[in-house]
């Protein structure tokens, strides 16, 4: 097996125990708030540890991986293996505010790669990213050249090879009860103008499930600045990295709204928890949004 082949069948193994922790585990219990506190400030809850704890003691013995950054860990951690390739970041439970409710949850995860200089750049570092849902099915997304999905049985089984976004979608997905206070005035304009073309609006809150529906069914999802969010709310390195990965292998877009670049293209921070702005799209929602002067 190669480097990130026995990467990849780490994270399918932690996966796994997440999943089977949220099949048999009572969601109520599972969403009480813990004593600790994550760096973005949000109260972790304790699937949010559980799953953090997993995914680092599992990824920590592998002689691959040099660094690990978790958005539960205050900083970046580093291995046993200081000569190792990769650097591998993830989200251990996005969408944790919706565990009582039993709503999709998932793990969002990138692999970097160290640059000549043993540095990492920008989202361009990335050389495998993908994210697991839990939801009535477990799947797996995987983008390395391709986009692979698989679900959960006893193993991981592949059932969609090669996926490719829609060209255009139905739906946009935004939390429009901050539309008063969006500091990019192109995010109403181009609403309307959806709104006008029959599109329908879906937003479940957690960046797993919205984004999924986005690479699957097509269409917008965007998480803007606003007055009360200047920075966006959306972790780059955990987040906004590793989708706008996925959507681009898969034929699709992403934005950051200030710079008006690719999220790949913006400079790898100094921060390890710093936020974003972030837009995912199809191509025919992206060429109609940046057509919109703010």
């Amino acid at each position: 097996m190669n480097d990130l082949s026995d990467i990849l069948s780490i994270i399918k193994l932690s996966c796994k125990k997440i999943s089977n922790i949220i099949q048999n585990s009572n969601p109520l219990n599972l969403s009480k708030l813990s004593d600790e506190y994550n760096l973005s400030g949000d109260n972790a809850k304790k699937l949010d540890l559980m799953a953090n704890v997993i995914l680092t003691s599992d990824l920590s013995n592998c002689k691959h991986i040099k660094t690990i950054g978790s958005e539960e860990e205050p900083e970046l951690i580093n291995t046993d293996f200081n000569t190792a390739p990769y650097m591998v970041c993830f989200d251990p439970l996005d969408g944790s505010s919706n565990i009582d409710v039993n709503i999709t949850t998932g793990t969002i995860f990138a692999v970097y790669k160290y640059g000549v200089d043993n540095n990492i750049v920008n989202g361009n570092n990335i050389v495998m990213a993908g994210y697991c849902l839990y939801g009535g099915s477990t799947q797996l997304i995987v983008a390395t050249d391709v986009v692979n999905i698989y679900q959960l049985d006893t193993d991981f089984n592949l059932i969609i090879e090669n996926w490719t976004i829609p060209n255009k979608g139905k739906f946009y997905s935004i939390n429009e009860s901050n539309k008063h206070i969006w500091l990019d005035t192109r995010n109403n304009k181009f609403i309307n103008n959806l709104i006008t073309q029959k599109y329908s609006a879906r937003w479940v809150g957690s960046l797993v499930a919205d984004g999924h529906r986005t690479l699957i069914k097509g269409g917008f999802f965007s998480y803007p600045s606003n007055d009360n969010n200047i920075d966006g709310k959306i972790r780059l390195l955990y987040e906004a990295y590793p989708f706008a990965y996925i959507f681009k292998v898969a034929g699709g877009f992403s934005l950051h709204e200030k710079e008006n670049i690719s999220l790949l293209d913006v400079t790898y921070p100094i921060n390890c928890h710093q936020k974003t702005p972030i837009i995912l799209s199809s191509k025919y929602e992206f060429d109609l949004f940046t057509h919109f002067k703010n």
